[in-house]
């Protein structure tokens, strides 16, 4: 009995592991403040990006952090602008967006 009880529980929480793994495999966003100009693609974090205009979309397999919007921006050609950055359960902040883009909330607060 204690052997069927063990696969259970762990048959149970593997189910709980995938459907994790699955949730953060959701699509993300990016959007830019003007269109992208380098072409259709971007590749970040093992990661390709489909560019239409201002948006890119992907399937990430990092989180939704300002090191992997800084890394989109690095290999997006250092050129754009990130407006948004996420997916349906993560969008960074306001903050995290002045700093994915190099710059101090606080500092442009400050200069308004």
């Amino acid at each position: 009995m204690s052997i069927i009880r063990t696969t259970v529980i762990a048959a149970l929480m593997s189910a709980g592991f995938v459907g994790a793994a699955y949730a953060r495999d959701g699509i993300a966003t990016v959007r830019l403040a003007s269109p992208y100009a380098g072409g259709s693609q971007v590749i970040a974090l093992n990661t390709l990006w489909s560019c239409n205009g201002d948006t890119c979309l992907a399937r990430p397999t990092h989180g939704i952090n300002v090191r992997s919007c800084r890394q989109f921006i690095r290999q997006a050609g250092g050129n754009v602008t990130v407006v948004t950055y996420g997916n349906e359960e993560r969008q960074l902040s306001a903050d995290e967006i002045a700093r994915c883009n190099g710059q101090s909330a606080t500092l442009e607060a400050n200069n308004q």
